[in-house]
């Protein structure tokens, strides 16, 4: 009981959202809708504002039981993360394809799809590199999905773990 009491006396993470290109010029943001990529979201611990995460843009999904130990002040605060099962389907979606992977995975659908269209339906196909494709890529995209893939597999174990040890 003691536990859960502590849980909601708990701080919670500090969230900042950084556009450094967020002026508007004549009631228009050209300059901020040019560099969207440079938007960034920094999460701090609450006792004594040391960063523990930052992402690109405003949404992020965390996996985790829900409280952190800051690195340098070892105080518990709550950082609002939870375990795969227990996230929303935009949850989900957001921490397996946040917006960068997602430009990335575009690119790598588009260019392959252009290549193969050019060598499968042109005369004369111009000459496509695919290993070099492959390189740029399909080997970052096979590590990043890799090891999102293994983060997903611990927070399932500890989710099904956790249910395992709580009394019926």
């Amino acid at each position: 009981m003691k536990s859960t009491e502590d849980s909601k006396n708990r701080l919670w993470a500090l969230k900042t959202d950084v556009d450094p290109f967020r002026r508007e010029f004549f009631g228009i943001s050209a300059i901020g809708f040019l560099f969207r990529i440079t938007r960034c979201t920094l999460y701090r611990c609450p006792y004594r504002r040391w960063i523990f995460k930052a992402t690109w843009g405003p949404a992020n999904s965390l996996l985790g039981i829900g409280e952190r130990i800051c690195w340098h002040c070892r105080k518990t605060f709550c950082d609002g993360s939870n375990e795969w099962p227990e996230m929303s389907g935009e949850d989900q979606r957001l921490f397996l394809l946040p917006i960068t992977i997602m430009g990335f995975t575009g690119a790598f659908v588009l260019i392959a799809a252009l290549g193969l269209g050019t060598s499968l339906f042109l005369k004369n196909p111009a000459h496509f590199e695919y290993r070099l494709f492959s390189l740029i890529f399909g080997v970052p995209l096979s590590f990043w999905f890799g090891f999102r893939g293994w983060q997903i597999f611990r927070s399932i174990h500890r989710y099904n773990d956790r249910g395992k040890s709580r009394p019926i």
